[in-house]
């Protein structure tokens, strides 16, 4: 058998988008582009007949949506002309697609088709479009003037609003959705019949983090609003028997990463009473890096909420019925499903050391209807899973798992490497993790598990606020220290640490309170509370729920306190440090500190930063960036941790 290479990501398929009507079913394949490694493609495959086959080719349909049970709608410009989107129109049972409409403007998508066929458009409007048209320099300089100014993923969107637009296929006619109010955005959305309820504002310096919610009637476009502005934080807005529910949380118990629960909206109080007391989380956090077309968390059926939460560290799909909620099948990662008329259960996602694949569910029974990546995969090592379970901080049993490596041989001596995950609000499961497979694959335990903060375990456990690098930290030791009891044949002086974001937090704070690693490499990592809090993109709310603050004032010795930056004088781990410049998540100011100061203090650090990459550099950075990434990650651990064979 041959080892998982780097470059091997190449070549696996990622699934996701997928969607039912009647009896047909669609879905969006993604694909590194494998030649010149600087884009992916994204294509539509179907089920029919009992096989799949695929609908596009172009390379550029990474979302539709379901006209009828033969039709689907997506936007794109495959004739590349300057400003423009085409709205495209396929039939499933074969025939090239067909431009079913012509926008001016580009980067229209088509959200949803409505009950009475028109369709429901999204587009990125920039508020200063006319005036930079205008000036021949414009692209030379940045103009911030509003809160948020910038985002991970999309930059600085100072000035710009997304807008929502009704276009009618048959008149050709386009209207734009609060056309007098210029400033509003629109946040989250769901049409239900005609009437279309939606999350959003209208402001012109700060966005507030609760934004108010309102219902338009789709015939006269009438709105009104049906809850103020800072009260709810709205996960989800669905209907059931013609009432309205929300997954919402005012975050009064828990502060901005408390879980949603369900509520009822009272039409005569214009309030919520609660339908059903829910602690979990809302939706799929199980940990990979074969993730570009995220998951897909709720699906009504036949006057049912589905949705899907994660326990401990793995999905389970449950059901609503306005009243009670129920468990309705569980899976390793359960990423976009839905039903057909028949109430099969659809679903993409990740068995146990498996990538993603194409599922059913009916009657109790599990049928398997894809074989991606199979060949990508064909004679080489998959390392399984295998399940070690520690006692943590608070003497409960958690769940963590180690790869073996290669060729293992019970008599030999190993190097490790414990990999952190990011949220701190996400898990570690047991789904195919590429960059794992490949340390597994060049003679490395990996190890890794879920510590004090993960998601999948209620609220109490996931409440971090005042906790960072306190028993998440002790976790993390006791898991290391279990796992060394249990497989002896790891080296304790060839340790390796790494992980990103939250997991980078973690791996600058471990290096700076132990000298039991003998490499480490952290990844969009953050440093420093003081510099973080108003300077990354989702604001300093985060941050100061973090520290246990209202204002980061309240306890600056805390603050500091908790910053691994303080440390740094500790550090005697040579460190690598993977960064973006245009992380806006975890800003490179964050790393770079961290950085220079182990290089003050003369401990051996590299940085190494990528050009026109941000936060998600590891999931969906460019093919060429991943592999570079991942080439200094493998190689920084092969210079410290195999050192007998290292030139």
């Amino acid at each position: 058998m041959q080892a998982i290479k780097i470059e091997d990501f190449l070549h696996y398929s990622n699934l996701g988008k997928l969607q039912c009507k009647g009896q047909s079913l669609a879905w969006v394949k993604a694909l590194p582009d494998a030649a010149k490694k600087e884009k992916y493609r994204y294509t539509i495959d179907e089920y029919k007949d009992g096989a799949i086959h695929p609908l596009t080719s172009f390379g550029e349909e990474s979302d539709f949506v379901f006209a009828d049970d033969n039709t689907i709608y997506f936007a794109g410009n495959r004739t590349k002309e300057k400003d423009k989107t085409f709205i495209y129109q396929l039939h499933l049972d074969g025939g090239e697609a067909q431009v079913a409409a012509a926008l001016d403007h580009a980067d229209y998508s088509v959200a949803d088709v409505l009950a009475d066929g028109r369709l429901l458009l999204t587009r990125r409007v920039d508020l200063n479009e006319a005036a930079k048209k205008k000036d021949p320099d414009a692209k030379d300089y940045i103009v911030m003037d509003e809160f948020p100014a910038y985002f991970n993923n999309q930059g600085v969107i100072s000035k710009l609003r997304d807008r929502l637009f009704i276009f009618d296929p048959k008149t050709q006619q386009l209207t734009e959705l609060l056309k007098d109010d210029k400033y509003f955005a629109f946040d989250f959305f769901q049409a239900c019949g005609q009437t279309l309820y939606f999350t959003g504002e209208s402001y012109t310096h700060s966005k507030s983090l609760k934004p108010a919610l309102f219902a338009m009637d789709l015939d006269t476009l009438k709105t009104e609003e049906l809850l103020p502005r800072d009260q709810w934080a709205i996960f989800d807005i669905f209907t059931l028997k013609d009432q309205l529910y929300l997954a919402a949380t005012d975050q009064k118990r828990y502060g901005v990463e408390e879980n949603p629960q369900l509520y009822l909206y009272d039409k005569n109080k214009h309030g919520l009473s609660l339908a059903a007391a829910w602690d979990d989380c809302w939706g799929n956090v199980v940990d990979t890096d074969l993730c570009l077309l995220d998951v897909r968390t709720s699906r009504k059926f036949q006057d049912k909420l589905y949705f899907t939460t994660t326990k401990v560290d793995h999905c389970v799909l449950e059901v609503f019925d306005g009243e009670t909620v129920k468990p309705v099948f569980e899976f390793p990662s359960i990423d976009y499903f839905d039903f057909t008329s028949d109430g099969t259960l659809w679903f993409s996602g990740a068995a146990a050391n498996e990538t993603q694949q194409l599922y059913s569910y009916k009657d109790g029974q599990l049928s398997k209807h894809s074989n991606y990546n199979e060949d990508a995969l064909k004679d080489r090592y998959v390392a399984q899973a295998q399940q070690l379970d520690y006692t943590d901080a608070q003497g409960k049993t958690q769940h963590g798992w180690v790869l073996y490596p290669k060729d293992f041989d019970p008599k030999q001596q190993y190097p490790a490497i414990l990999d952190v995950h990011g949220g701190p609000k996400t898990v570690y499961g047991t789904p195919f993790f590429h960059e794992m497979q490949v340390w597994a694959g060049a003679g490395y335990f990996v190890f890794f598990c879920n510590i004090y903060g993960s998601d999948g375990q209620g609220n109490d456990y996931a409440d971090m606020r005042g906790k960072w690098g306190r028993q998440d930290y002790d976790d993390l030791m006791k898991f290391t220290d279990a796992v060394l009891a249990q497989v002896p044949q790891i080296a304790a002086d060839k340790l390796g640490i790494t992980g990103g974001s939250y997991g980078g937090y973690m791996t600058n704070w471990v290096i700076g309170h132990t000298h039991r690693f003998a490499a480490a490499a952290t990844q969009r990592s953050m440093s420093n509370w003081f510099s973080d809090s108003f300077l990354s993109d989702i604001g300093p709310w985060d941050d100061l729920y973090a520290i246990g603050a209202k204002e980061l004032g309240d306890d600056l010795d805390y603050a500091w306190q908790q910053s691994p930056l303080k440390y740094a004088k500790n550090v005697t781990t040579p460190t690598l440090f993977i960064h973006s410049l245009e992380d806006f998540r975890c800003p490179l100011p964050e790393g770079m500190q961290f950085f220079r100061a182990l290089l003050y203090y003369g401990t051996e650090a590299r940085m190494c930063l990528f050009k026109g990459e941000n936060h998600e550099l590891s999931r969906s950075g460019q093919p060429k960036h991943r592999i570079r990434r991942l080439t200094e990650i493998t190689s920084w651990f092969d210079k410290y941790l195999k050192k007998e064979t290292a030139n």
